[in-house]
């Protein structure tokens, strides 16, 4: 499990971002990029490929997708990635980057940058860090989708500014309203505008459902496992009658199911297929079209109009909610506070960088990392009894008996996160959450030692919550 192996690796995997280094300082402005080798978007410059949450990136509107035309109104086109990473580091607190997307072109979006100090490790690292604490509140997921995108190269997509649709099949009425509403709706909350008169692109879908000639029943087909996916209408992960594993044949499906989409150029009047993706299933079970489109329009088109991959989908979910004091601590001796955000709590109830913590909530700090590490390892181990199988799935780092707390058993867990033997002292990073606090208090106490001086503070936090759905 790669969650184990924390600290040192964890760190680098936050700092693969664009960032800069001095003096011990990390900066960044919380996006990623790439330079685009995709003739039909942004080719040859820098195209954002994730906005971290609530980050200045987000913040200034930069969003997954946008054509970085210029950085502090110099063009990026055919400029190499060294020369990009150096304009970025060379501004002072904040960059002005020129970008351009679907919504419109030569937008300036004005980034802060943020830094900190390059041995520190955030309560949003530390969540990620000791997630079994609290699956509830922590958790990755990652699936994939048998989506073959296919994109004309000689097309720029950026080119094309509404979309119409195709005549609708007279047999099908409820089935092709549904289909085109959930596409429109997509295609809108992308940017493109709906029209009914002269649009560059026409839409047009086709689909089927059929059973399978092939099948042949299996007393075990019960036991299969169906996927997960991310229903981004309801903002949760939803298990659906799919098959979608290697190890299961074709012949063990009850029915096929296809959907296609096919946006079509009627800018030029040429009739040729700008950007296509279809979708073909496996179903363990009967599953509606108009369901299934409903939760995977949105899906398939995240890979519009830049997709990462052509044959598959890979999709990335994240859900983070979290006490959030404002202290951040040393990776090299985790007792230590290394920086406390300004008006924070923490730091309006006093705690201070320097600061040396003992306990929190009473729990003793085990400052070894590698003890702290074994620790974890066992509470994770010698807990699963209280977790509820029917809850189990796979997170993001391929751990497959991720479960939630058994909720007739929280009196018990709430004893375990009490355990000595796990010195689960990060704990109060879920404190909120009944199974680690029965009282229902959500006040967390410091036991800190300062100048030789010891001292008790008591620190009411702030209950951040954050999500991040990204197609990888």
């Amino acid at each position: 499990m790669k969650r184990f192996v924390f600290l040192t690796s964890f760190l680098f995997f936050c700092l693969i971002a664009f960032s800069q280094s001095d003096a011990g300082i990390v900066c960044n402005y919380g996006f990623t990029f790439e330079i685009s080798t995709q003739k039909n978007w942004g080719y040859h410059q820098p195209v954002v490929l994730s906005a971290t949450p609530d980050s200045p990136a987000e913040t200034a509107g930069l969003r997954v997708n946008d054509i970085i035309e210029k950085i502090n109104e110099k063009p990026t086109a055919d400029e190499n990635i060294e020369t990009i990473i150096s304009r970025l580091q060379d501004s002072s607190d904040q960059i002005q980057l020129t970008v351009s997307n679907l919504k419109g072109s030569q937008q300036i979006r004005t980034v802060k940058r943020i830094c900190r100090l390059n041995n520190s490790l955030s309560e949003k690292d530390l969540v990620s860090i000791y997630s079994f604490y609290s699956l509830e509140d922590a958790q990755t997921r990652a699936f994939a989708c048998p989506f073959k995108t296919t994109i004309n190269p000689e097309c720029n997509l950026i080119q094309y500014a509404s979309f119409g649709f195709a005549a609708p099949d007279p047999n099908n009425p409820a089935l092709e309203k549904t289909i085109n509403d959930a596409i429109r709706k997509t295609l809108e909350q992308k940017g493109l505008k709906y029209s009914e008169r002269n649009p560059d692109l026409i839409v047009q879908t086709y689909y089927s459902q059929a059973s399978n000639p092939n099948f042949r029943n299996n007393p075990q087909a019960d036991k299969f496992p169906v996927v997960h996916r991310y229903n981004i209408q309801t903002g949760s992960m939803e298990k659906l009658p799919i098959y979608y594993n290697p190890l299961i044949h074709t012949d063990q499906a009850r029915y096929f199911l296809k959907l296609g989409i096919r946006l079509v150029d009627n800018k030029k009047g040429n009739n040729v297929a700008v950007w296509e993706c279809e979708a073909d299933e496996l179903l363990q079970s009967d599953y509606s079209l108009a369901d299934y489109a409903e939760l995977h329009i949105p899906l398939m088109f995240m890979q519009y109009p830049y997709p990462k991959t052509k044959e598959t989908a890979e999709f990335y979910y994240g859900r983070f909610k979290y006490n959030y004091t404002g202290i951040h601590y040393n990776m090299n001796n985790l007792k230590e506070i290394t920086e406390v955000d300004p008006s924070s709590p923490a730091a309006k109830a006093g705690i201070q960088a320097g600061d040396i913590i003992e306990k929190i909530n009473g729990i003793k700090f085990v400052n070894n990392t590698k003890s702290a590490d074994n620790n974890y390892k066992q509470f994770i181990y010698k807990t699963l009894s209280l977790r509820d199988p029917a809850t189990q799935f796979t997170n993001a780092e391929g751990f497959t008996r991720c479960m939630y707390w058994d909720k007739m058993k929280y009196a018990l867990v709430q004893d375990e996160f009490k355990n000595p033997e796990f010195s689960t002292v990060f704990s109060y990073l879920f404190y909120f959450e009944p199974y680690i606090n029965l009282s229902g208090t959500n006040i967390v106490t410091f036991s800190i030692l300062r100048e030789k001086q010891k001292e008790e503070i008591k620190v009411k936090p702030m209950i951040s919550s954050q999500e991040v759905f990204e197609n990888r």
